[in-house]
């Protein structure tokens, strides 16, 4: 059992090391429930927003107050009569915060979203965090922490309004009906892009749910490729079925590449004992121990 225990307990130590903060919103809303003091609305999020959502997440919303006393709420649908109720927030430091308290409430968000309500203040991006620790020292450089494998290349000029740029959508299903087969929460995609013109913009949409809405994906723009991190199994397996379609305007888009998660390894140090600990790309941890490898539960493997 003691064995057992240290086993479990270099586990937890090690998947502190590795925790995931997915951006799944960013844009600029301005709220406000009395236009006479700041002129905005309620903000209802786009669906699959929380797609994955689990209690026990973090919703962490970046928050920029307009007034000298702005009111923030966040508000959910609860139940089956979908009532709207407000959830009790923290504000700290530009950040409204909600720790999910229940997997009720993680499903019920995740299917039907949140809404931003209250005065005076604007909403400029989204993250859930799931509460596994910090990222390891140095961050890494954007790509560092993947392997990434190209599953196209080509030319197409992209645009969404030809009078100003000619161009067209990309559908990766159109092109090639397996280009992310095999992509998996996690996993990252990267757009690389060339010619692009100033104010050019780049957005990326999925096919979501039965009825295959047309859902933008939160990606994140870098020097010469735009890049999203998939956040639910869910997700994935749409992606995977369905591709994406690469939008915006002014660019071509020139390559796109999967990136898997590299293995991660490091040493814990559990009751005086120091373990090598490895995560691999799946998220199984393995350590290593006396020259033996063995799972979480202490079962030796190899």
């Amino acid at each position: 059992m003691k064995k057992i225990f240290t086993f479990f307990a270099a586990c937890m130590v090690s998947a502190a090391l590795f925790a995931t903060q997915t951006t799944v919103w960013t844009g600029n809303e301005p709220i406000s429930w009395n236009p006479e003091v700041y002129q905005g609305t309620q903000f209802e999020t786009p669906a699959n927003t929380f797609a994955g959502l689990a209690a026990g997440h973090t919703i962490k919303v970046t928050v920029v107050a307009m007034i000298d006393e702005p009111q923030y709420v966040m508000t959910y649908k609860a139940g089956t009569g979908w009532d709207w109720t407000d959830l009790s927030t923290s504000v700290a430091d530009g950040v409204m915060s909600y720790t999910v308290e229940s997997a009720q409430i993680a499903t019920e968000i995740a299917d039907r979203g949140l809404i931003f309500r209250g005065q005076g203040y604007n909403i400029t991006a989204i993250v859930v965090d799931d509460n596994q620790g910090d990222d390891p020292e140095p961050q890494p450089q954007p790509g560092e922490e993947y392997d990434f494998t190209a599953v196209w290349t080509g030319d197409k000029a992209i645009s969404w309004n030809t009078e100003v740029y000619a161009g067209e959508q990309f559908d990766t299903y159109t092109q090639q009906q397996d280009m992310f087969a095999g992509i998996a929460k996690g996993d990252s995609i990267k757009v690389f892009y060339a010619d692009a013109v100033e104010g050019a913009e780049f957005a990326a949409s999925y096919k979501a749910g039965d009825d295959w809405t047309w859902t933008d994906l939160a990606i994140t723009q870098h020097d010469g490729f735009y890049a999203y991190r998939v956040a639910s199994e869910e997700m994935a397996q749409w992606i995977a079925d369905r591709g994406i379609v690469l939008r915006g305007q002014a660019y071509h888009a020139i390559r796109i590449e999967i990136g898997k998660p590299k293995s991660s390894t490091g040493i814990v140090t559990v009751n005086g004992e120091r373990l090598s600990v490895k995560v691999i790309c799946n998220g199984q941890v393995l350590i290593l121990r006396e020259g033996k490898t063995y799972n979480m539960f202490g079962q030796k493997i190899q």
